[in-house]
Protein backbone atom coordinates (compact mmCIF):
# COMPACT_ATOMS: atom_id res chain seq x y z
CA UNK A 1 0.00 0.00 0.00
CA UNK A 2 1.05 3.19 -0.81
CA UNK A 3 1.75 5.99 2.20
CA UNK A 4 -0.44 8.23 0.42
CA UNK A 5 -3.84 5.63 0.51
CA UNK A 6 -3.11 5.35 4.38
CA UNK A 7 -4.86 8.20 5.42
CA UNK A 8 -7.85 7.20 3.36
CA UNK A 9 -7.46 3.63 4.48
CA UNK A 10 -7.37 4.68 8.00
CA UNK A 11 -10.58 7.15 7.68
CA UNK A 12 -12.50 4.19 5.87
CA UNK A 13 -12.15 1.80 8.83
CA UNK A 14 -12.30 4.18 11.58
CA UNK A 15 -16.28 5.63 9.91
CA UNK A 16 -17.11 1.93 9.98
CA UNK A 17 -15.74 0.94 13.43
CA UNK A 18 -18.04 4.44 14.97
CA UNK A 19 -20.97 3.47 12.57
CA UNK A 20 -20.83 -0.23 14.59
CA UNK A 21 -20.37 1.38 17.92
CA UNK A 22 -23.42 1.78 20.65
CA UNK A 23 -24.76 5.86 20.39
CA UNK A 24 -24.42 5.53 23.78
CA UNK A 25 -20.88 5.46 23.93
CA UNK A 26 -20.02 7.29 20.90
CA UNK A 27 -23.47 10.03 20.77
CA UNK A 28 -21.69 12.32 23.02
CA UNK A 29 -18.31 12.58 20.72
CA UNK A 30 -20.60 12.97 17.70
CA UNK A 31 -22.58 15.08 18.78
CA UNK A 32 -19.28 17.68 20.22
CA UNK A 33 -17.92 17.23 16.70
CA UNK A 34 -21.22 18.77 14.78
CA UNK A 35 -20.93 21.23 16.92
CA UNK A 36 -17.82 22.34 16.02
CA UNK A 37 -18.49 21.37 12.23
CA UNK A 38 -21.38 23.96 12.63
CA UNK A 39 -19.73 26.52 14.07
CA UNK A 40 -17.27 26.58 11.56
CA UNK A 41 -19.68 26.96 8.48
CA UNK A 42 -22.55 29.08 10.16
CA UNK A 43 -20.28 32.32 9.17
CA UNK A 44 -19.82 31.93 5.42
CA UNK A 45 -23.90 30.45 5.26
CA UNK A 46 -25.35 33.50 7.09
CA UNK A 47 -22.96 35.72 4.88
CA UNK A 48 -24.18 33.60 1.63
CA UNK A 49 -27.81 33.65 2.65
CA UNK A 50 -27.38 37.94 2.92
CA UNK A 51 -25.77 37.72 -0.19
CA UNK A 52 -28.24 35.31 -2.09
CA UNK A 53 -31.19 37.63 -0.65
CA UNK A 54 -29.55 40.73 -1.84
CA UNK A 55 -29.72 39.81 -5.92
CA UNK A 56 -32.98 37.79 -5.57
CA UNK A 57 -35.31 39.67 -2.97
CA UNK A 58 -37.61 36.89 -1.28
CA UNK A 59 -41.16 36.91 -2.60
CA UNK A 60 -43.86 37.82 -0.74
CA UNK A 61 -47.26 36.86 -1.53
CA UNK A 62 -49.20 40.41 -1.77
CA UNK A 63 -53.52 40.22 -2.26
CA UNK A 64 -55.47 42.23 -4.39
CA UNK A 65 -55.85 45.08 -1.79
CA UNK A 66 -52.13 45.34 -1.76
CA UNK A 67 -51.79 49.03 -2.96
CA UNK A 68 -49.12 47.76 -5.36
CA UNK A 69 -50.88 45.05 -6.44
CA UNK A 70 -53.75 47.63 -7.31
CA UNK A 71 -51.55 49.71 -9.12
CA UNK A 72 -50.30 46.85 -11.37
CA UNK A 73 -53.72 45.71 -12.47
CA UNK A 74 -54.87 49.17 -13.24
CA UNK A 75 -51.99 49.66 -15.40
CA UNK A 76 -52.64 45.83 -16.85
CA UNK A 77 -56.18 46.27 -17.67
CA UNK A 78 -55.54 50.13 -19.24
CA UNK A 79 -52.86 48.89 -21.62
CA UNK A 80 -54.75 45.85 -22.34
CA UNK A 81 -57.83 48.18 -23.31
CA UNK A 82 -55.44 50.49 -25.22
CA UNK A 83 -54.58 47.10 -27.19
CA UNK A 84 -57.79 46.03 -28.06
CA UNK A 85 -58.92 49.71 -29.50
CA UNK A 86 -55.85 49.69 -31.17
CA UNK A 87 -56.77 46.28 -32.63
CA UNK A 88 -60.32 47.51 -33.42
CA UNK A 89 -59.09 50.32 -35.31
CA UNK A 90 -56.40 48.84 -37.48
CA UNK A 91 -60.00 46.49 -38.44
CA UNK A 92 -61.74 49.12 -39.64
CA UNK A 93 -59.03 50.96 -41.36
CA UNK A 94 -58.52 48.07 -43.31
CA UNK A 95 -62.18 47.20 -43.83
CA UNK A 96 -62.05 51.07 -44.84
CA UNK A 97 -59.01 50.58 -47.40
CA UNK A 98 -61.17 47.50 -48.79
CA UNK A 99 -63.84 49.44 -49.25
CA UNK A 100 -62.36 52.19 -51.50
CA UNK A 101 -60.34 49.92 -53.38
CA UNK A 102 -64.07 48.09 -54.48
CA UNK A 103 -65.25 51.40 -54.80
CA UNK A 104 -62.76 52.67 -56.96
CA UNK A 105 -62.52 49.79 -58.84
CA UNK A 106 -66.14 50.23 -59.85
CA UNK A 107 -66.15 54.24 -61.04
CA UNK A 108 -62.78 54.92 -61.56
CA UNK A 109 -64.01 58.69 -62.46
CA UNK A 110 -63.53 59.80 -58.85
CA UNK A 111 -66.39 62.03 -58.78
CA UNK A 112 -67.52 61.55 -55.50
CA UNK A 113 -66.22 61.05 -51.87
CA UNK A 114 -66.82 59.00 -49.10
CA UNK A 115 -68.62 59.77 -46.23
CA UNK A 116 -69.03 57.92 -43.34
CA UNK A 117 -72.12 58.31 -41.39
CA UNK A 118 -73.33 57.14 -38.41
CA UNK A 119 -76.69 55.48 -38.31
CA UNK A 120 -79.57 57.45 -35.69
CA UNK A 121 -83.34 56.49 -34.67
CA UNK A 122 -86.22 56.15 -36.95
CA UNK A 123 -86.96 59.84 -37.98
CA UNK A 124 -90.43 61.36 -36.11
CA UNK A 125 -93.27 61.35 -38.24
CA UNK A 126 -91.86 59.55 -41.39
CA UNK A 127 -92.53 56.34 -43.11
CA UNK A 128 -91.95 53.04 -41.56
CA UNK A 129 -87.81 52.17 -42.31
CA UNK A 130 -86.87 55.76 -43.08
CA UNK A 131 -83.49 56.60 -40.68
CA UNK A 132 -81.62 60.02 -39.83
CA UNK A 133 -77.95 60.26 -40.77
CA UNK A 134 -75.65 62.13 -38.77
CA UNK A 135 -74.45 63.47 -41.46
CA UNK A 136 -75.12 65.84 -44.52
CA UNK A 137 -74.22 68.84 -46.73
CA UNK A 138 -71.42 70.26 -44.47
CA UNK A 139 -69.66 67.39 -46.05
CA UNK A 140 -71.14 67.05 -49.70
CA UNK A 141 -74.05 64.93 -48.74
CA UNK A 142 -76.71 65.61 -51.43
CA UNK A 143 -80.33 64.37 -52.30
CA UNK A 144 -79.98 61.29 -53.92
CA UNK A 145 -76.39 59.60 -53.21
CA UNK A 146 -75.97 56.02 -52.39
CA UNK A 147 -75.24 54.99 -49.14
CA UNK A 148 -73.64 51.13 -48.97
CA UNK A 149 -71.77 48.42 -46.67
CA UNK A 150 -68.65 47.01 -47.68
CA UNK A 151 -67.94 48.26 -50.69
CA UNK A 152 -70.57 46.63 -52.88
CA UNK A 153 -73.71 46.22 -50.83
CA UNK A 154 -76.41 48.94 -51.19
CA UNK A 155 -78.17 50.25 -48.18
CA UNK A 156 -80.43 52.48 -49.99
CA UNK A 157 -80.37 56.38 -51.20
CA UNK A 158 -80.40 59.79 -49.13
CA UNK A 159 -83.60 61.23 -48.95
CA UNK A 160 -84.99 64.93 -49.87
CA UNK A 161 -83.56 68.03 -48.45
CA UNK A 162 -80.68 66.93 -46.37
CA UNK A 163 -79.74 69.07 -43.77
CA UNK A 164 -76.14 70.34 -42.78
CA UNK A 165 -74.97 67.67 -40.39
CA UNK A 166 -78.07 65.46 -40.84
CA UNK A 167 -80.12 63.62 -43.40
CA UNK A 168 -82.53 60.78 -43.78
CA UNK A 169 -82.01 57.41 -45.71
CA UNK A 170 -84.67 55.88 -47.50
CA UNK A 171 -83.79 51.67 -47.63
CA UNK A 172 -83.97 49.55 -50.05
CA UNK A 173 -86.96 47.94 -49.80
CA UNK A 174 -88.76 50.81 -49.07
CA UNK A 175 -92.04 52.26 -51.12
CA UNK A 176 -90.41 55.66 -51.21
CA UNK A 177 -87.44 54.68 -53.94
CA UNK A 178 -90.08 53.68 -56.56
CA UNK A 179 -89.79 50.86 -58.94
CA UNK A 180 -86.22 49.56 -59.42
CA UNK A 181 -84.72 48.07 -62.54
CA UNK A 182 -82.15 45.25 -61.72
CA UNK A 183 -80.84 42.26 -62.88
CA UNK A 184 -80.78 38.53 -61.99
CA UNK A 185 -77.39 37.54 -62.20
CA UNK A 186 -78.00 33.86 -63.15
CA UNK A 187 -74.45 32.62 -63.90
CA UNK A 188 -72.09 35.16 -61.91
CA UNK A 189 -68.93 32.56 -62.37
CA UNK A 190 -69.27 31.65 -65.75
CA UNK A 191 -70.75 33.80 -69.03
CA UNK A 192 -72.05 36.28 -66.48
CA UNK A 193 -75.82 35.48 -68.21
CA UNK A 194 -78.27 38.27 -66.40
CA UNK A 195 -82.09 38.22 -66.62
CA UNK A 196 -83.39 41.89 -66.34
CA UNK A 197 -86.04 42.61 -64.22
CA UNK A 198 -87.73 45.43 -62.35
CA UNK A 199 -88.39 45.39 -58.57
CA UNK A 200 -90.95 46.50 -56.92
CA UNK A 201 -91.68 47.04 -52.57
CA UNK A 202 -93.98 44.71 -50.89
CA UNK A 203 -93.67 45.82 -47.41
CA UNK A 204 -92.04 44.06 -44.73
CA UNK A 205 -88.52 45.38 -46.41
CA UNK A 206 -88.96 43.21 -49.77
CA UNK A 207 -89.04 43.44 -53.14
CA UNK A 208 -90.74 41.10 -55.61
CA UNK A 209 -90.29 41.34 -59.71
CA UNK A 210 -91.93 38.92 -62.68
CA UNK A 211 -89.58 36.27 -63.53
CA UNK A 212 -90.06 33.46 -66.54
CA UNK A 213 -90.68 29.98 -64.36
CA UNK A 214 -88.11 28.30 -67.26
CA UNK A 215 -85.30 31.51 -67.01
CA UNK A 216 -83.60 29.45 -64.39
CA UNK A 217 -84.02 31.82 -61.32
CA UNK A 218 -83.07 29.99 -58.10
CA UNK A 219 -83.36 31.26 -54.32
CA UNK A 220 -79.99 32.68 -53.46
CA UNK A 221 -79.02 34.22 -57.08
CA UNK A 222 -78.28 38.04 -56.51
CA UNK A 223 -79.84 40.83 -57.94
CA UNK A 224 -77.82 43.98 -58.85
CA UNK A 225 -78.63 47.47 -60.01
CA UNK A 226 -78.97 48.59 -63.50
CA UNK A 227 -81.36 51.73 -63.17
CA UNK A 228 -80.06 54.71 -65.26
CA UNK A 229 -82.24 56.78 -62.54
CA UNK A 230 -79.63 56.18 -59.81
CA UNK A 231 -75.76 57.62 -60.29
CA UNK A 232 -73.64 55.65 -62.45
CA UNK A 233 -71.45 54.96 -59.68
CA UNK A 234 -74.19 52.21 -58.06
CA UNK A 235 -74.73 50.83 -61.33
CA UNK A 236 -74.26 46.90 -60.93
CA UNK A 237 -73.96 46.92 -57.09
CA UNK A 238 -75.97 44.16 -54.90
CA UNK A 239 -79.39 45.19 -53.94
CA UNK A 240 -80.18 42.14 -52.14
CA UNK A 241 -80.88 38.42 -53.39
CA UNK A 242 -83.83 36.16 -54.15
CA UNK A 243 -85.30 34.08 -51.26
CA UNK A 244 -88.55 32.70 -53.08
CA UNK A 245 -89.94 31.67 -56.43
CA UNK A 246 -93.79 31.32 -56.71
CA UNK A 247 -96.06 30.25 -59.60
CA UNK A 248 -98.75 33.21 -60.44
CA UNK A 249 -102.24 32.12 -60.33
CA UNK A 250 -103.28 34.23 -63.20
CA UNK A 251 -100.75 33.79 -65.41
CA UNK A 252 -99.11 29.61 -65.17
CA UNK A 253 -95.88 30.33 -67.25
CA UNK A 254 -94.66 33.51 -65.08
CA UNK A 255 -93.56 33.39 -61.74
CA UNK A 256 -92.73 36.03 -58.97
CA UNK A 257 -89.76 36.17 -57.09
CA UNK A 258 -89.15 37.58 -53.80
CA UNK A 259 -85.87 39.63 -53.09
CA UNK A 260 -84.88 40.31 -49.69
CA UNK A 261 -82.42 43.36 -49.49
CA UNK A 262 -78.90 42.46 -48.84
CA UNK A 263 -78.86 45.05 -45.96
CA UNK A 264 -80.98 45.06 -42.66
CA UNK A 265 -80.44 49.24 -42.28
CA UNK A 266 -82.13 47.93 -38.81
CA UNK A 267 -79.04 46.44 -37.81
CA UNK A 268 -76.56 48.77 -38.97
CA UNK A 269 -74.47 51.34 -36.61
CA UNK A 270 -72.73 53.03 -39.67
CA UNK A 271 -73.16 53.17 -43.71
CA UNK A 272 -70.75 54.65 -46.10
CA UNK A 273 -72.35 57.44 -48.49
CA UNK A 274 -70.73 58.18 -51.96
CA UNK A 275 -70.98 62.19 -51.69
CA UNK A 276 -71.20 64.10 -55.11
CA UNK A 277 -72.22 67.16 -54.05
CA UNK A 278 -69.71 69.98 -53.10
CA UNK A 279 -67.95 69.81 -49.25
CA UNK A 280 -69.30 72.78 -47.40
CA UNK A 281 -67.83 72.46 -44.44
CA UNK A 282 -65.99 75.78 -43.33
Amino acid sequence: MRIADRPFTIAVVLALVVSVLPTRIMGGVLGDVSSVMTALLNPPAHVLQVVREWLRPPHHARGPLDPVMRELLRERDTYRSQWHAARQEVVELERKLDQFGAIRRADPSGAWRLVDAAVGMSVPASSQGVVQLMTGTALGVAAGDVAMVRGDLLAGRVGPAPGRLTCTLVPIGHGGLGRIDASIVIDEAGKGRRLPVQLEAIGGQRLACDVPLDGGVLPGMLVRLRDSSWPKGAQGMVLGSVVEVVRKDQQPLRGRAIVLPAIDVGTLAEVTIKATGQDNDA
